[in-house]
């Protein structure tokens, strides 16, 4: 099963662990944590569409994929933008990841126009201007596998600084539940596979340059009204195995 459509679909599990994690809290809690970017000049500026893409999900996953090549490079964004094969793996690698969580989609090969492939490099831009907002000695880590359990088999979270794991939404609107949703199913795996590699949580959204890190003891007990963690968690991801049986076979 894949976690993205668990973080869209079981609305009663949700609502049974998380009851608080209504449209109220998630206003609020954009007005109280999301913050812009401050990078190297002052706030980074949003990244204005050129154009309506024909593929925006190719175009977000393509700035992800060559922020993280250039990181991995170890050169700049600006400066990995002069090299043609680095763009190339990117693009080659965008595709190959949407496919793979859309695998109905055409057959017809994706492309990006070079209009599609400057917003890219702008979108990447912003990556390289939020990793810089962390000490060196925090580890940066694009891509983290988080081991799976249960009717979940291995995820690839998004971004990992340090001991905070953030969910990157591209997207020109406010976050949403299931941004947060998406967060709590690596955290719920973390929990019950016992890797404690993340104490926080974060959003991205490298279109509106703006994040947001919170702890996740705070949120869960948040959410759950009260209940910590350690006893959440191993309830949740039982409790999703049981009616994905159930789903499966009705």
């Amino acid at each position: 099963m894949n976690e993205r459509d668990i973080a869209k679909g079981f609305s009663g599990l949700w609502t049974e662990f998380f009851p608080m994690l209504s449209p109220t809290f998630v206003i609020a809690f954009n007005e109280a944590f999301v913050r812009p970017i401050l990078g190297r000049d002052g706030i980074v500026s949003a990244v204005k569409l050129t154009s309506p893409s024909h593929r925006p999900d190719v175009l977000a996953e393509f700035a992800f994929r060559f922020a993280a090549a250039s990181y991995e490079a170890g050169v700049p964004v600006k400066v990995a933008a002069r090299n043609e094969a680095l763009m190339t793996a990117a693009f080659g690698a965008a595709v190959k990841r949407v496919r793979e969580l859309r695998p109905n989609l055409s057959a017809d090969e994706p492309f990006l126009d070079e209009g599609e492939q400057l917003e890219g490099v702008r979108l990447a831009l912003v990556y390289d201007e939020f990793v810089e907002l962390w000490p060196a000695t925090e580890a940066v880590v694009f891509s983290p596998a988080v081991k799976g359990s249960g009717v979940l088999g291995q995820c690839l979270a998004d971004l990992a600084i340090g001991k905070t794991l953030y969910e990157v939404k591209t997207v020109s609107r406010p976050f949403h539940s299931r941004d947060l949703r998406q967060l709590l199913i690596y955290f719920a795996l973390q929990a019950v596979t016992g890797e404690k590699r993340w104490e926080y949580g974060g959003l991205l959204n490298p279109r509106m340059a703006l994040f947001c890190t919170f702890s996740i003891d705070w949120l869960v007990m948040r959410l759950s009204g009260g209940r910590p963690p350690n006893l959440v968690f191993p309830d949740f991801l039982q409790a999703l195995s049981r009616d994905s049986v159930l789903d499966r076979r009705f």
